[in-house]
Formats: C-alpha cells, structure tokens, sequence
C-alpha cells in the first residue's frame, strides 16, 4: 500500500499497475499450497478490490480533470481503461464492445455528435460542412433556404410548411436506413429471429432519431440538411397548427439529454441498447434481445464509469431517458394522425407509413 501511494502522486496508471501485479502475485504465492477454490476466491477478492478501488480514484480525479488538459485527460483514462481490462478480462470484452460499436456510429451516421457541436459552437475546421450555417428564422428565409433542403421552392407561400415537411421526411427516410445499418452492426442482431428484428427497429428507430436529433439543437434552434441550416426554436414554434407543435417537446427532451454531456462514443451504446429492448410489442422470442441488451448495458455502464468519473447517477439518470422517450413517440405518432387528417396534400414516405402502421 505505502508503494501505491507513492507511485499515485506520480503516476496513477503505474500505481494501479503495481497494485494489480501485487494482486496477481498475492494470489499465486501465499495459496500456492492451497487448493484450488481458494486461490481462485481470493484472486477475484483482490480483483474486486482493484476495481473498486480504480472506480474510486476515478471519482476522487475528477476535480483533477478540471484543471487538466483534454490530452491528458486521455491518455490517463486510457491508462485506466488498460489497467481494468487487465484485472477483468470481462471487461476486455467490454471494451472491445465499445470500440466496435463507436466505428459502426462513425461509419453510418455522418453528422455526429463532435460535428454537430463544432458547428453550432462555429469552430469547426471541416471545409466540406459550413462553420456557418445558413439561418432560417422567418417565411422569407425559409423559402430562401428551401434550396438547401432540396425543396423545389415552388407553390404559393401557404403551402411552405408542408414543402418542409417534405422535405424533412426524406432525410427521416435516409437517416431510417443509417439506423438500420448500425443495428446490423450490433454483435448478435442478425441472428434474431428476422421477424423480431423488423419489430425491434419498427419501435426503435424513432428513439434513436430523436436521440441523434438531440446533439444538433441548443435551446435558441437545431441544424438541419447536415449542418448546411440552423433553424431557430421561435421560427418553429410560428408555424401553424400541427407544425409548431412538432418540435417543441423534442427541444424540450434534448436541452436537458444535452446536460448529460454524453460524447459520440457514449451515444453509440446508448443506441444500441435503445434498439435492443426485449419489451417491445410482438417479439417472438424475448429471451435472447435481453441478453445482448444485458451485454451492451454493462458495456455502457463501464463506459460511464471511465468517461464521467464525476457523475456518478449518470447510468441511471440514461435509463430513465428511455422512458421519456417513449412518451415523446407516442405524441409523435399522434400528431403525425392529425396532419394525415387534416392536410390535404400530406403525403407520407412510404416507409415512415410502414413505420408508423400500428405504432402505439
């Protein structure tokens, strides 16, 4: 013990080493003569008390992480993340998780959480999305911006919010597909029954949008068409009746998902364990969803635990999103009903229609 602290003021990571070799060679010396149950009992003891302990000092370094730069940051919580998989080989598995899940994000979903702020923050250095989104805040910028949103512009003035509406439910269309592709990507997804598959995306892909949804907005607007427009909370809430009403409880849901301060490797987990909730209406074979969601939310558990060191209810405070989620969903459809009733010209993407079909 008086070497671990010795090495901690030095470096935290060595002393964590040296705690979980003093671990391993404890458990492999003084029982060596024992048998073998309790070498294996006090090994795990000692491997629990590591990981207890690393959980600790994680929480005690977040005040050290505020006055420590981003790249330190890093390489310490990599540290960290080394050190555990080393005591835990579960937790290896864990991470190898993580990682392949965070490549799947960043390969099917192009506007990710990292872009998104950059842009709103205006310091993003990528020349191929505007550091300065074209702002749509009235009619007249509206029918401006339309060629931003692959809207023909054309038809009279009164007719805008539907061309918009249009407009939005191809990118619904495109984005529907991106979270397809990355629950495919999920470890154990394809070998569902296919049936239970179709249903798991029918009920979760609309979480997951407005998931994604919530990194593009700040409580003043939310980006659209890929980062190219920013379109302003009070403009939307002009619209006419249905239109104003359909955004307003998502910006109200993602100003307080967005204090949770999650990072794009986070979001990939959270995803995935949206996408495999054993609950939804109409699976046939419940049994193995629930134990790859039980997989990927120790995953995510972990995840948190070496991310946020210093927010310790964040697991919790996660899981109790899923559950509000569904209630903006279920108002969702709703208003999606009344616009199909009410609007004339509403014409629905086909496989938003497929989607909706039966939905809560």
């Amino acid at each position: 013990l008086s070497a671990f602290v010795a090495h901690w003021s030095a470096s935290p990571g060595t002393a964590i080493a040296l705690f979980i070799s003093s671990s391993d060679s404890s458990s492999s010396g003084e029982f060596q003569h024992g048998s073998h149950d309790c070498v294996g009992v006090h090994r795990s003891c000692l491997n629990d008390i590591a990981l207890t302990l690393l959980l600790v000092l994680l929480h005690l370094l977040a005040i050290r992480f505020g006055r420590m730069p981003q790249a330190e940051k890093e390489k310490l919580l990599a540290e960290f993340s080394s050190d555990m998989e080393h005591m835990h080989p579960e937790a290896a598995d864990l991470r190898a998780l993580s990682r392949h899940l965070y490549e799947a994000y960043l390969k099917y979903f192009p506007l990710t959480k990292a872009k998104a702020r950059a842009i709103l923050s205006g310091k993003t250095g990528d020349n191929a999305v505007s550091s300065t989104p074209f702002v749509i805040h009235d009619m007249k910028s509206l029918m401006e911006g339309e060629q931003f949103i692959n809207c023909s512009g054309q038809g009279p003035t009164d007719a805008v919010e539907l061309r918009f509406f249009h407009s939005c439910q191809s990118r619904s269309a495109e984005a529907v597909r991106e979270v397809t592709e990355f629950a495919k990507s999920i470890p154990g997804f394809i070998d569902l029954d296919l049936n239970d598959q179709v249903t798991l995306l029918k009920y979760g892909v609309i979480e997951v949008l407005i998931i994604m949804m919530a990194p593009l907005m700040n409580k003043d607007g939310t980006l659209i068409s890929y980062g190219q427009i920013f379109m302003t909370r009070e403009f939307l809430k002009s619209l006419r009746k249905p239109f104003c009403q359909m955004m307003e409880p998502k910006f109200e849901f993602s100003v307080k998902f967005n204090t949770l301060e999650l990072d794009d490797s986070d979001m990939a987990l959270f995803l995935a364990v949206i996408i495999l909730s054993g609950d939804r209406p109409g699976l046939l074979n419940v049994k193995p969803i629930e134990q790859l969601q039980e997989t990927v939310l120790h995953s995510l558990e972990l995840q948190l635990k070496l991310n946020h060191p210093d927010s310790l209810q964040l697991f919790a405070k996660l899981l109790q999103k899923m559950t509000d989620l569904r209630q903006i969903v279920t108002d969702h459809v709703h208003l999606i009903q009344l616009l199909k009733k009410t609007e004339v010209d509403m014409c629905l993407h086909p496989l938003l229609q497929e989607i909706m079909k039966d939905l809560y």
